[in-house]
Protein backbone atom coordinates (compact mmCIF):
# COMPACT_ATOMS: atom_id res chain seq x y z
CA UNK A 1 0.00 0.00 0.00
CA UNK A 2 1.14 3.42 -1.34
CA UNK A 3 1.78 6.33 1.46
CA UNK A 4 0.97 9.81 -0.16
CA UNK A 5 1.73 13.15 0.97
CA UNK A 6 0.03 16.17 0.10
CA UNK A 7 1.15 19.67 0.59
CA UNK A 8 -0.75 22.50 0.26
CA UNK A 9 -4.00 19.97 0.93
CA UNK A 10 -6.66 22.58 2.56
CA UNK A 11 -6.15 24.63 -1.29
CA UNK A 12 -8.22 24.09 -4.10
CA UNK A 13 -5.56 22.27 -6.32
CA UNK A 14 -4.66 20.22 -3.47
CA UNK A 15 -8.53 19.27 -2.64
CA UNK A 16 -9.11 18.69 -6.48
CA UNK A 17 -5.99 16.12 -6.30
CA UNK A 18 -7.24 14.25 -3.36
CA UNK A 19 -10.82 13.17 -5.10
CA UNK A 20 -8.94 12.46 -8.28
CA UNK A 21 -6.29 9.95 -5.86
CA UNK A 22 -9.34 8.53 -5.02
CA UNK A 23 -11.24 8.16 -8.41
CA UNK A 24 -8.16 6.24 -9.59
CA UNK A 25 -7.22 4.61 -6.09
CA UNK A 26 -3.62 3.53 -7.01
CA UNK A 27 -0.38 5.33 -8.38
CA UNK A 28 2.32 3.52 -9.81
CA UNK A 29 4.90 1.80 -7.88
CA UNK A 30 9.00 1.85 -8.87
CA UNK A 31 8.85 -0.71 -11.29
CA UNK A 32 5.47 0.84 -13.09
CA UNK A 33 3.25 -1.46 -11.20
CA UNK A 34 -0.31 -0.57 -9.97
CA UNK A 35 -0.13 -0.15 -6.15
CA UNK A 36 -3.17 0.78 -4.04
CA UNK A 37 -3.35 4.26 -2.00
CA UNK A 38 -3.33 2.96 1.15
CA UNK A 39 -2.82 6.53 3.23
CA UNK A 40 -2.41 10.15 1.98
CA UNK A 41 -1.16 12.83 4.53
CA UNK A 42 -2.90 16.17 3.93
CA UNK A 43 -0.46 19.23 4.77
CA UNK A 44 -1.36 22.71 5.23
CA UNK A 45 -0.72 25.48 7.46
CA UNK A 46 -4.37 25.21 8.05
CA UNK A 47 -6.87 21.85 8.62
CA UNK A 48 -7.63 19.90 5.58
CA UNK A 49 -10.97 18.54 5.99
CA UNK A 50 -10.91 15.60 3.74
CA UNK A 51 -14.04 14.65 1.77
CA UNK A 52 -16.37 11.43 3.44
CA UNK A 53 -16.25 7.61 1.78
CA UNK A 54 -12.58 8.04 1.08
CA UNK A 55 -11.28 4.55 0.11
CA UNK A 56 -8.15 5.48 1.91
CA UNK A 57 -7.14 6.79 5.10
CA UNK A 58 -6.20 10.33 5.56
CA UNK A 59 -4.34 11.79 8.01
CA UNK A 60 -4.54 16.14 8.07
CA UNK A 61 -1.07 17.35 9.59
CA UNK A 62 -0.83 21.21 10.26
CA UNK A 63 1.98 23.43 10.28
CA UNK A 64 4.25 25.90 8.80
CA UNK A 65 6.28 24.77 5.92
CA UNK A 66 8.60 27.55 7.22
CA UNK A 67 9.36 25.90 10.40
CA UNK A 68 11.98 23.12 9.74
CA UNK A 69 10.69 20.96 12.24
CA UNK A 70 7.42 20.52 10.45
CA UNK A 71 9.13 19.82 7.40
CA UNK A 72 11.37 17.17 9.09
CA UNK A 73 7.83 15.51 10.76
CA UNK A 74 6.50 15.44 6.96
CA UNK A 75 9.79 13.65 5.72
CA UNK A 76 9.66 11.06 8.83
CA UNK A 77 6.02 10.30 7.88
CA UNK A 78 8.23 7.88 5.54
CA UNK A 79 5.98 8.86 2.55
CA UNK A 80 6.33 6.54 -0.33
CA UNK A 81 4.58 9.37 -2.73
CA UNK A 82 5.09 13.55 -2.53
CA UNK A 83 2.76 15.99 -4.67
CA UNK A 84 4.42 19.45 -3.22
CA UNK A 85 1.67 21.84 -3.69
CA UNK A 86 2.35 24.31 -1.33
CA UNK A 87 3.84 27.58 -2.22
CA UNK A 88 3.77 31.38 -1.24
CA UNK A 89 1.99 32.53 -4.05
CA UNK A 90 2.57 35.75 -6.73
CA UNK A 91 1.67 39.08 -4.60
CA UNK A 92 2.74 37.88 -1.46
CA UNK A 93 6.15 37.01 -2.73
CA UNK A 94 6.76 40.29 -3.76
CA UNK A 95 5.67 41.56 -0.93
CA UNK A 96 8.08 39.67 1.52
CA UNK A 97 10.42 38.04 -0.78
CA UNK A 98 12.61 36.10 2.22
CA UNK A 99 9.23 35.08 4.18
CA UNK A 100 8.27 33.17 0.73
CA UNK A 101 11.91 31.56 0.10
CA UNK A 102 11.70 30.20 3.45
CA UNK A 103 8.05 28.46 2.46
CA UNK A 104 8.55 28.38 -1.45
CA UNK A 105 12.74 27.07 -1.56
CA UNK A 106 14.50 26.32 1.90
CA UNK A 107 11.30 23.95 2.77
CA UNK A 108 11.64 21.79 -0.57
CA UNK A 109 15.39 22.05 0.00
CA UNK A 110 14.75 20.49 3.42
CA UNK A 111 11.99 18.07 2.83
CA UNK A 112 14.44 16.69 -0.02
CA UNK A 113 17.41 15.88 2.47
CA UNK A 114 15.36 14.38 5.00
CA UNK A 115 12.94 11.88 2.98
CA UNK A 116 14.39 8.62 2.96
CA UNK A 117 13.81 5.79 0.33
CA UNK A 118 13.84 7.89 -2.97
CA UNK A 119 10.09 8.25 -3.02
CA UNK A 120 8.94 9.61 -6.37
CA UNK A 121 7.85 13.51 -5.66
CA UNK A 122 6.02 15.39 -8.71
CA UNK A 123 6.37 19.31 -7.90
CA UNK A 124 4.02 21.69 -9.17
CA UNK A 125 6.06 24.56 -11.32
CA UNK A 126 4.42 27.38 -13.38
CA UNK A 127 4.26 29.47 -16.73
CA UNK A 128 5.91 32.27 -14.00
CA UNK A 129 9.53 30.54 -14.93
CA UNK A 130 9.43 32.40 -17.93
CA UNK A 131 9.54 36.11 -18.80
CA UNK A 132 10.99 38.73 -20.44
CA UNK A 133 10.47 38.90 -24.76
CA UNK A 134 8.88 35.40 -25.39
CA UNK A 135 7.94 34.38 -28.08
CA UNK A 136 4.07 33.46 -29.26
CA UNK A 137 4.62 29.92 -27.85
CA UNK A 138 6.60 29.27 -25.43
CA UNK A 139 8.10 25.35 -24.94
CA UNK A 140 9.85 23.36 -22.57
CA UNK A 141 13.30 24.08 -23.31
CA UNK A 142 12.44 28.12 -23.88
CA UNK A 143 15.26 29.71 -21.66
CA UNK A 144 13.83 30.47 -18.01
CA UNK A 145 14.00 34.45 -17.26
CA UNK A 146 11.69 34.54 -14.62
CA UNK A 147 10.36 38.17 -13.77
CA UNK A 148 8.65 37.76 -10.34
CA UNK A 149 9.92 36.48 -6.94
CA UNK A 150 7.25 33.75 -7.47
CA UNK A 151 8.61 32.45 -11.02
CA UNK A 152 12.16 32.49 -9.47
CA UNK A 153 11.50 30.78 -6.62
CA UNK A 154 10.18 28.07 -9.09
CA UNK A 155 12.97 27.49 -10.88
CA UNK A 156 15.25 27.11 -8.09
CA UNK A 157 12.75 24.32 -7.25
CA UNK A 158 13.28 22.75 -10.23
CA UNK A 159 16.82 22.84 -10.23
CA UNK A 160 16.25 21.42 -6.53
CA UNK A 161 14.65 18.18 -7.84
CA UNK A 162 17.19 17.94 -11.00
CA UNK A 163 19.75 17.92 -8.40
CA UNK A 164 18.12 16.01 -5.90
CA UNK A 165 17.07 13.12 -8.32
CA UNK A 166 20.90 13.48 -9.73
CA UNK A 167 21.60 12.41 -5.77
CA UNK A 168 19.57 9.46 -5.43
CA UNK A 169 17.31 11.14 -2.99
CA UNK A 170 13.99 11.78 -4.90
CA UNK A 171 12.76 11.10 -8.13
CA UNK A 172 11.55 13.73 -9.28
CA UNK A 173 9.66 15.43 -11.85
CA UNK A 174 8.40 18.87 -12.44
CA UNK A 175 4.92 19.96 -13.92
CA UNK A 176 4.64 23.42 -15.01
CA UNK A 177 0.65 25.13 -14.56
CA UNK A 178 -0.56 27.73 -16.20
CA UNK A 179 -3.19 29.73 -14.54
CA UNK A 180 -5.26 26.77 -12.84
CA UNK A 181 -9.16 27.83 -12.56
CA UNK A 182 -11.46 28.17 -11.34
CA UNK A 183 -11.41 28.32 -6.94
CA UNK A 184 -15.13 27.70 -5.68
CA UNK A 185 -16.04 30.50 -2.93
CA UNK A 186 -14.72 33.54 -1.80
CA UNK A 187 -11.96 35.76 -4.34
CA UNK A 188 -8.64 35.51 -3.10
CA UNK A 189 -6.02 37.98 -2.99
CA UNK A 190 -3.57 35.92 -6.03
CA UNK A 191 -3.58 37.07 -9.71
CA UNK A 192 -4.81 33.31 -11.05
CA UNK A 193 -7.65 33.82 -8.70
CA UNK A 194 -8.10 37.49 -9.67
CA UNK A 195 -8.30 36.06 -13.26
CA UNK A 196 -10.04 32.94 -12.52
CA UNK A 197 -13.09 35.24 -10.71
CA UNK A 198 -14.57 36.26 -14.66
CA UNK A 199 -16.10 32.30 -14.28
CA UNK A 200 -16.87 32.16 -10.54
CA UNK A 201 -18.43 35.54 -9.99
CA UNK A 202 -20.99 36.29 -12.80
CA UNK A 203 -21.68 32.23 -12.35
CA UNK A 204 -22.86 33.36 -9.20
CA UNK A 205 -24.89 36.26 -9.58
CA UNK A 206 -21.62 38.85 -8.79
CA UNK A 207 -20.69 41.79 -10.65
CA UNK A 208 -16.86 41.57 -11.52
CA UNK A 209 -14.40 43.92 -12.33
CA UNK A 210 -11.49 42.25 -14.50
CA UNK A 211 -7.92 43.74 -13.96
CA UNK A 212 -7.02 43.30 -17.44
CA UNK A 213 -7.36 44.68 -20.93
CA UNK A 214 -9.86 42.63 -23.07
CA UNK A 215 -7.97 41.44 -25.66
CA UNK A 216 -5.59 39.72 -23.74
CA UNK A 217 -4.87 36.74 -23.35
CA UNK A 218 -4.97 34.31 -20.88
CA UNK A 219 -2.93 30.55 -20.82
CA UNK A 220 -5.85 28.40 -18.58
CA UNK A 221 -6.45 25.30 -17.57
CA UNK A 222 -9.08 23.70 -15.70
CA UNK A 223 -7.98 22.21 -11.70
CA UNK A 224 -9.74 18.80 -12.79
CA UNK A 225 -7.17 18.86 -15.85
CA UNK A 226 -4.76 20.01 -13.85
CA UNK A 227 -5.62 17.44 -10.97
CA UNK A 228 -5.30 14.63 -14.17
CA UNK A 229 -1.97 15.64 -15.31
CA UNK A 230 -0.64 15.77 -12.10
CA UNK A 231 -0.83 12.28 -11.42
CA UNK A 232 0.00 11.19 -15.17
CA UNK A 233 2.90 12.84 -14.55
CA UNK A 234 3.64 11.06 -11.31
CA UNK A 235 2.81 7.60 -13.05
CA UNK A 236 5.60 8.26 -16.36
CA UNK A 237 7.86 5.93 -15.72
CA UNK A 238 11.31 7.73 -14.99
CA UNK A 239 13.36 6.45 -18.44
CA UNK A 240 10.36 8.78 -20.02
CA UNK A 241 11.08 11.80 -18.37
CA UNK A 242 12.65 14.76 -20.35
CA UNK A 243 16.39 15.23 -19.58
CA UNK A 244 15.61 18.19 -17.03
CA UNK A 245 12.69 15.91 -15.44
CA UNK A 246 10.38 19.37 -16.17
CA UNK A 247 7.75 19.90 -18.83
CA UNK A 248 5.03 22.68 -19.25
CA UNK A 249 1.36 21.70 -18.81
CA UNK A 250 -0.18 22.82 -22.45
CA UNK A 251 -3.10 25.47 -22.18
CA UNK A 252 -5.95 26.00 -23.63
CA UNK A 253 -5.07 30.19 -24.57
CA UNK A 254 -8.27 32.32 -24.75
CA UNK A 255 -8.73 36.49 -24.51
CA UNK A 256 -9.84 37.35 -21.31
CA UNK A 257 -13.19 38.68 -23.23
CA UNK A 258 -13.71 35.73 -25.19
CA UNK A 259 -13.42 34.12 -21.17
CA UNK A 260 -15.77 36.40 -20.55
CA UNK A 261 -18.58 36.05 -23.44
CA UNK A 262 -18.78 32.43 -22.62
CA UNK A 263 -19.42 32.73 -19.23
CA UNK A 264 -22.27 35.19 -20.08
CA UNK A 265 -23.91 32.15 -22.94
CA UNK A 266 -23.35 29.99 -19.96
CA UNK A 267 -25.97 31.74 -18.03
CA UNK A 268 -24.08 34.24 -15.42
CA UNK A 269 -26.30 36.82 -13.96
CA UNK A 270 -23.00 39.04 -12.87
CA UNK A 271 -22.07 41.48 -14.84
CA UNK A 272 -18.42 41.54 -16.39
CA UNK A 273 -16.61 44.39 -17.02
CA UNK A 274 -12.99 45.56 -17.62
CA UNK A 275 -10.80 47.51 -15.88
CA UNK A 276 -7.19 46.89 -16.41
CA UNK A 277 -5.09 47.57 -13.45
CA UNK A 278 -1.11 48.34 -14.37
CA UNK A 279 0.64 45.62 -12.48
CA UNK A 280 -1.66 42.50 -13.31
CA UNK A 281 -0.87 43.75 -16.60
CA UNK A 282 2.24 43.87 -16.52
CA UNK A 283 2.34 40.58 -14.64
CA UNK A 284 0.32 38.41 -17.42
CA UNK A 285 2.28 39.93 -19.97
CA UNK A 286 5.19 38.66 -18.44
CA UNK A 287 4.46 35.28 -18.49
CA UNK A 288 3.83 33.14 -22.17
CA UNK A 289 0.94 33.64 -24.20
CA UNK A 290 0.47 30.18 -25.89
CA UNK A 291 2.48 27.11 -23.29
CA UNK A 292 2.91 24.21 -25.57
CA UNK A 293 5.08 21.20 -24.73
CA UNK A 294 6.14 18.08 -26.66
CA UNK A 295 7.02 16.22 -23.82
CA UNK A 296 3.66 16.46 -22.60
CA UNK A 297 1.84 15.27 -25.94
CA UNK A 298 4.04 11.81 -26.01
CA UNK A 299 3.57 11.42 -22.18
CA UNK A 300 -0.43 11.99 -22.47
CA UNK A 301 -0.92 14.97 -20.19
CA UNK A 302 -3.61 17.25 -22.02
CA UNK A 303 -5.00 20.45 -22.22
CA UNK A 304 -8.90 21.27 -21.67
CA UNK A 305 -10.63 20.82 -24.84
CA UNK A 306 -12.24 24.41 -24.88
CA UNK A 307 -13.52 27.27 -22.96
CA UNK A 308 -17.12 25.70 -22.62
CA UNK A 309 -14.63 22.57 -20.33
CA UNK A 310 -13.44 24.69 -17.87
CA UNK A 311 -16.90 26.22 -17.73
CA UNK A 312 -18.19 23.30 -16.92
CA UNK A 313 -15.47 21.78 -14.78
CA UNK A 314 -16.16 24.73 -12.59
CA UNK A 315 -20.30 24.61 -12.33
CA UNK A 316 -19.72 20.38 -11.47
CA UNK A 317 -17.57 21.32 -8.46
CA UNK A 318 -18.13 23.93 -6.99
CA UNK A 319 -20.25 22.37 -4.27
CA UNK A 320 -18.06 20.49 -3.22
Amino acid sequence: MKKVLITGAAGFLGRRLLRSLAAVGSLAGKQGEDVPIGRVCLADIVPAEPPPNLPFACKPLVGDLADPDYVDRLAAWGPDTVFHLASSLTLQAERDPDAAYRVNVEALRQLIGALRHRPRLVFTSSIAVFGGTLPDAVGDGHQQAPTTTYGTHKALNELLILDGSRHGKIDGRSLRLPIVVTRPGTAQPSVSDKIAAIIREPLNGIDTVVPLRPETPVPLVSAGTAATALIRTHDVAEGKLPDKRAFNLPALTIQAQDVAETVRRCGATGKISFKPDKDMQRIVEGWPAHFVSQAAVRLGVRSDSDVYALVADYLENRDV
